[in-house]
């Protein structure tokens, strides 16, 4: 039995919309036998979730307790599982600016230090040798391509100097200044996936929730069903 805490008034902004909404769940009630509590639930489901069931599993993993860092790094792991070391190709740059905006809001030292320096310097040095291996006279000649190297290189020594001080602002603009040379290899969203799991100290927040889910739902389509 529904609980009486559990109900809500749905207001209208006027009374065409609710005579619209009443005559369309009162068909689909009468065809398929269903109540219109259930319908209404249902439909608010379906937009605010989505109907993909990935999607669905991320925005629900992130409103029952998941932190922001959790689902980027769920939804960026994801985005690695290409073949041949090729990311899926998913538009997840609105996720690496909504990292880059939440990072205001975290304390820089608070992160898992123990995990570190083994699997986020090696898909470093692997994301740096894939980029190396794909490049031509043409890339080896363009300025952006070079300073994208660079930086990497940078990355790497900082981070092998085990100075327990990580530069997540940095890292994550990288991929957003890069992103078109960076968005095709599976070593990038390891990078990114590692980065937003060992961060400690994501909002958890109606702003950050409601943003998060924002980007989550723009994915809809591009994800196998």
């Amino acid at each position: 039995m529904a609980s009486s805490e559990l109900k809500k008034n749905l207001l209208f902004s006027c009374v065409e919309n609710k005579e619209l909404i009443d005559a369309m769940v009162g068909d689909e009630s009468k065809s398929m036998r269903k109540k219109p509590s259930a319908i209404l639930e249902l439909r608010l489901f379906d937009s605010f979730l989505t109907q993909n069931e990935q999607i669905r599993f991320w925005i629900l993993n992130l409103y029952q307790g998941k932190s922001s860092g959790d689902t980027l790094s769920s939804v960026f792991n994801y985005n690695a599982a290409g073949i041949k070391w090729k990311s899926l190709g998913l538009p997840l740059l609105p996720l690496i600016e909504f990292a880059i905006d939440e990072q205001k809001f975290i304390d820089k030292d608070e992160f898992d230090k123990d995990s570190i320096t083994s699997n986020l310097i090696d898909y470093l040095i692997q994301l740096k040798n894939n980029f190396m291996e794909n490049s031509n006279d043409e890339r080896d000649s363009d300025v952006k391509y070079k300073k994208c190297l660079e930086t990497l290189e940078f990355f790497i020594d900082v981070l092998k100097k085990g100075d327990q001080k990580i530069p997540f602002v940095m890292i994550y603009r990288f991929f957003k200044d890069y992103w078109d040379i960076l968005k095709d290899s599976a070593y990038s969203f390891k990078v990114l996936s590692d980065l937003a799991s060992m961060q400690k100290g994501w909002r958890n927040d109606n702003y950050s929730r409601f943003g998060l889910a924002c980007c989550l739902r723009d994915l809809d389509g591009y994800l196998l069903e």
